[in-house]
C-alpha cells in the first residue's frame, strides 16, 4: 500500500464503489496529491476497512474502487479515559494521542476547575474530526466515540458502573501504583476500565469526596506532577500494559 489513508462512515463487504466526502476527496487529493491509479485505505471507524485504488481524482468528489475488503477484530478490552477538559487545544492533543493509542471511549468532564469554554455541538464536531486524523494517521481502524461532555457529578452517577474498574490519577496521600492496584484482581468477566484525569490546578476536596463515593481508586502515576495531557496518555499507556497481562 502506498501509505494513503481515507475515511468513510459507511463500508459494505458487497459495495466496494466508494465516494468521498468533500473534506476527505480534498484532503487526499489537494493535499496529498494523489492521482488516479493511486492506492488508498479507506477505513470506517468501526473496524471496517476497504483497500482501494482511486477511480476520479477530484478534491470535491473523489471515487474509488475497493480491491480488497477487511474487517478488523476489536480488542478483547475496553479502556476509557474520561479528562476534565484542559484550556486551549490540550483536549485536541489528548484526543489524538488517545487515539493513536487505540481506546474505546472518551468522556470530556466539566469540572470545578475546568477553564475551556465549551461550545457544544460545534467542540465535540471538532473532536471527532480530530480522532478521524489521528485514526487514518495512525493506520487505526476503530475511532473511539467522543461521548458529550458532562458534568462531574452527573458523570459519576450514570456513567461509570459499566466498567470493571474506575481509576482515578491523583497526587492524594492514599494512591498507589497501578500494579498493587489490580493484584489480584480478576477483571476476565468485565475487561474494561475506566480512568479519569483531573484539569489543570486538580480536582477540589469536595470532588474527590464524590469520585471516592463513586467507587474510583486513586493511582499515582510517579514522584513528578504531570500536566493533564501528559497524565492521560501515561494513565492509558500503563492501563493498557497491566490488561494485556491480565486479560
Amino acid at each position: 500500500m502506498s501509505g494513503l489513508r481515507s475515511y468513510s462512515p459507511k463500508l459494505e463487504p458487497s459495495s466496494p464503489k466508494i465516494l468521498l466526502s468533500p473534506e476527505e476527496s480534498h484532503h487526499l487529493i489537494a493535499v496529498h496529491r494523489a492521482q488516479a491509479g493511486d492506492e488508498v485505505s479507506v477505513i470506517d471507524g468501526r473496524g471496517s476497512e476497504w483497500r482501494a485504488r482511486i477511480e476520479t481524482a477530484d478534491k470535491r468528489e473523489t471515487t474509488l474502487e475497493g480491491t480488497q475488503y477487511i474487517k478488523h477484530s476489536p480488542s478483547t478490552s475496553r479502556i476509557a479515559l474520561a479528562q476534565s477538559i484542559p484550556k486551549a487545544k490540550g483536549m485536541e492533543s489528548i484526543i489524538r494521542k488517545a487515539t493513536e493509542l487505540g481506546i474505546q471511549d472518551i468522556y470530556p468532564i466539566l469540572s470545578a476547575r475546568t477553564e475551556s469554554k465549551v461550545h457544544g455541538g460545534r467542540k465535540l464536531y471538532k473532536w471527532q474530526t480530530v480522532a478521524i486524523e489521528a485514526a487514518k494517521q495512525s493506520g487505526n481502524p476503530f475511532i473511539p466515540t467522543i461521548h458529550p461532555e458532562t458534568q462531574l457529578g452527573r458523570f459519576l452517577e450514570s456513567g461509570t458502573s459499566e466498567f470493571g474498574i474506575c481509576l482515578i490519577a491523583s497526587l492524594q496521600m492514599d494512591s498507589q501504583p497501578l500494579y498493587s492496584r489490580l493484584a489480584g484482581m480478576d477483571l476476565t468477566k468485565n475487561p474494561s476500565g475506566l480512568f479519569l484525569i483531573g484539569p489543570e490546578g486538580d480536582f477540589s476536596d469536595s470532588e474527590y469526596s464524590e469520585i471516592r463515593d463513586a467507587g474510583f481508586l486513586s493511582i499515582t502515576l510517579g514522584k513528578h506532577v504531570l500536566k493533564c495531557e501528559t497524565a492521560a496518555i501515561k494513565a492509558i499507556s500503563l492501563f493498557q500494559y497491566e490488561f494485556a497481562r491480565m486479560v
